[in-house]
């Protein structure tokens, strides 16, 4: 077994076991005092070759097909790795920086308190990256969407997924910005096969890791791929720090667009209609799309259990944002919920359905299969892929992830498998042999931070925690609980008892403490204390010193995070990202991996030190890339 094998072993066994674990004290450091362990520059990212029959995310493999004809701006008319600014000179990029600037435009007019950098309370992505000459787009996943045959057609869709970054003069202030674009290329069937089975069957023999891995891909599946049919793009528009949003641990806004070729001949894309996700504003206002609206729900339950219903586009929404932190509870990630009564669900949800059993698994399954509920179910930062990492990659240490995907990506893959063998051997993708499951619970692993039911709704009633856990209601939601260890919250995890009153006016929720979780986390590790929301920690962390960086005892690990005065060095633009980082506070946290995943409103950290395929759970906008704010 290897050293990622023996690593995720290790987690594994530890979390099954945390609940026979009475007391956790600090690990006994006396022999590593003051080793920060700040030399150990080697990037765990996971192996994230273990699927590349529906998702390549190796970043060695991924270089190999950028500089093979794969690159971003292959798709847009110029070479490769072109930058921003010679991309403008395509009609279709040009087209997509100019509606984003437009909703960028309409976000400022609405908040006088919004602008670019750190003076300001509320901060705006800066729109000059999309124009830049230091900016690029690099191919960070390539994925295998057969399960989208249902809604896209053919033989689902090829997907490139590229993640905006910049270079910087300064010596390890090169970053990832939070901004994604995929690019959607059809899946047909070649001349001469009459059904999907043979294009499943090349992705099938895929295998092979860096240079061979991307030779195979554009041999076989990559080969021969029609152009692009619509591009996706996700970005971080809007960022509140928890100084301004204390209750919440800072906000985030994310924009989501799909644009088409606009009608004409000028090569330009518009806004198009996003899959599953309604018009709040339009349909509230109009009797008639309401109604429409609830007759689409009745006729398409089945649809919509199994995942391959599509709303009208006279339905649909052009421009959308999701909302973090809080994910699902928060009204705003949920359209549907805004939208229909109790009443327009009554009898629609039944027995025969797969997932749906009830009125209330009904709206949350269709506010799952929406843009904004869907990337904020059991994601991380408002995404779901932001791309692995290794040694060759531009980001700091300090300023890399150790897991680049979603604990909601990472769980689905085996389903997407499960349909790729299916069809392979015949089935027809179109009718989805194997109904989706819900966002947020792809599986029944019942770890830490998974989605479960608090027993009164027949939806979600198989959604239990594993051994030594319990279901636990964190956030006053009713229905669904998050797992949590069941003698008391360890380091790292959720510690603050909180009531979220929530509105379609995602600015007017607010969170009311109701236990500050400080004796809890006593309890369970001598010294331990809850760090707060109020200092970015979303429902709080257990926390307790250390002085290892990477030191992994049990589930726990010792991890960085930024010291005071961190922004307003980075902002000033004089320092390095390593010197304003220096000297990083350490605090034992929840340690990571693939298989291991952080709760809601956390991502698993690169840690210096660590075993290989580990990190550590720590609020997204502690890690400099994940944020929009201090990139001058």
């Amino acid at each position: 077994m290897g050293r990622f094998g023996r690593s995720l072993l290790t987690l594994s066994m530890a979390i099954a076991a945390a609940g026979a674990v009475a007391a956790c004290a600090a690990p006994d450091e006396d022999d590593e005092e003051s080793d920060l362990g700040l030399g150990e520059a080697a990037v765990s990212s996971l192996d994230p070759n273990g699927s590349p029959q529906v998702a390549i995310a190796e970043p060695e493999a991924l270089r190999r097909l950028e500089a093979s004809g794969y690159g971003f701006g292959h798709h847009f008319g110029r070479a490769d790795d072109a930058r921003a600014d010679a991309l403008l000179a395509s009609p279709a990029y040009a087209s997509i920086v100019e509606g984003i600037e437009g909703n960028l435009d309409d976000l400022s007019r609405s908040d006088r308190s919004l602008g670019v950098g750190m003076r300001f309370a509320h901060r705006l992505f800066d729109r000059a990256w999309l124009r830049s000459e230091r900016s690029r787009f690099a191919l960070v996943a390539v994925t295998n969407r057969l399960d989208r045959a249902a809604t896209s057609g053919a033989c689902g869709e090829t997907r490139f997924i590229y993640r905006l970054e910049y270079d910087d003069p300064r010596e390890g202030a090169s970053s990832r910005m939070p901004m994604t674009v995929a690019i959607v290329l059809p899946q047909l069937p070649r001349p001469g096969e009459a059904d999907c089975a043979a294009s499943a069957r090349r992705w099938m023999n895929l295998g092979g890791t860096g240079s061979a891995l991307a030779i195979a891909a554009a041999r076989g599946p990559l080969a021969g791929l029609p152009a692009m049919t619509s591009v996706e793009t996700n970005l971080q528009a809007v960022r509140w720090p928890s100084s301004v949003r204390k209750d919440m641990g800072g906000q985030a806004e994310y924009m989501l667009n799909v644009w088409r070729r606009a009608t004409g001949a000028s090569g330009a894309l518009e806004m198009a209609p996003l899959d599953n996700t309604p018009d709040v504003a339009a349909i509230s206002a109009d009797p008639a799309k309401k109604r429409a609206l609830a007759e689409w729900v009745t006729r398409e339950a089945a649809a919509i259990d199994r995942g391959s219903a599509r709303l009208p586009d006279e339905l649909s929404a052009r421009t959308a944002y999701s909302y973090g932190p809080r994910g699902l509870a928060r009204l705003a990630n949920r359209p549907f919920s805004q939208l229909l009564a109790g009443a327009d669900l009554e009898g629609v949800a039944g027995g025969a359905l797969t997932h749906v059993k009830s009125p209330l698994g009904l709206a949350r399954k269709l506010d799952e299969s929406s843009c904004q509920g869907c990337h904020q179910a059991r994601a991380m930062a408002g995404f779901h892929v932001l791309g692995n990492e290794d040694d060759l990659g531009t980001n700091h240490k300090l300023n890399r992830l150790a897991v680049g995907t979603s604990p909601h990506f990472n769980e689905e893959l085996a389903w997407r498998m499960r349909l790729v063998r299916a069809v392979a051997g015949g089935a027809d993708p179109s009718a989805l042999p194997e109904a989706r499951p819900f966002a947020e619970h792809a599986n029944n692993d019942g770890l830490v931070g998974a989605s479960c039911g608090l027993g009164g709704d027949p939806s979600f009633a198989g959604w239990t925690c594993a051994e030594g856990l319990a279901c636990v209601d964190m956030i006053g939601d009713g229905d669904v609980g998050t797992c949590t260890t069941a003698g008391g919250p360890r380091p790292g995890d959720a510690c603050e008892k909180d009531r979220l009153v929530s509105s379609a006016d995602p600015h007017a929720d607010r969170v009311r403490n109701l236990d500050s979780g400080d004796a809890a986390c006593a309890r369970v590790t001598s010294g331990a204390y809850c760090s707060g929301a109020s200092g970015g920690f979303p429902g709080g962390a257990c926390s307790a010193a250390c002085t290892k960086m990477g030191l992994l005892r049990d589930r726990v690990i010792c991890g960085a995070a930024p010291p005071a005065g961190f922004n307003e060095c980075m902002g000033a633009g004089r320092r390095s990202f390593e010197d304003c980082m220096s000297p990083p506070k350490l605090a034992l946290r929840a340690a990571c991996n693939v298989a291991v995943p952080c709760r809601d409103d956390y991502v698993c950290a690169f840690i210096p030190g660590a075993p290989e395929g580990t990190g550590a759970c720590m609020p997204p906008y502690f890690i400099f890339q994940a944020r929009v704010d201090g990139h001058d």
